[in-house]
């Protein structure tokens, strides 16, 4: 079911309290959390939008793995093989991404199921 909302729940602004940390202005200060919850990340998205929402977590999904196959490839390339790659720590920055992620999915997942409780 794709579902779209125009006013949030409270449940859901929760979340949003959380996602607004990964959205801190750009370097000339320009916001990239809108009001509303429209967020810049390399393309604009609604995040009360279905798709836009959808788009997002592709992004990052997409993402991670990008970066996860390079880490195989680095170590690879160091290592001779994969022998101990499951030992290697993510780096910080896939922690935010996967962050980010997990969030969104709440998000996606409140408007989807308990916002039509709450109206949306």
């Amino acid at each position: 079911m794709a579902t779209d909302c125009e006013k949030l729940s409270p449940a859901a602004k929760k979340i949003f309290d959380k996602l607004k940390p990964f959205y801190p202005p750009d370097p000339w200060r320009k916001p990239r959390w809108e009001k509303d919850g429209v967020v810049i990340d390399n393309g604009t998205y609604d995040l009360r939008r279905h798709a836009d929402r959808k788009r997002l977590e592709d992004n990052r999904q997409s993402f991670l793995g990008y970066m996860l196959a390079l880490a195989a490839s680095i170590h690879r390339a160091g290592a001779g093989s994969m022998q101990g790659f499951t030992e290697k720590h993510f780096s910080e920055h896939m922690q935010q991404v996967a962050e980010q992620l997990l969030l969104l999915r709440d998000l996606d997942f409140q408007i989807e199921t308990m916002d039509l409780v709450d109206d949306c």
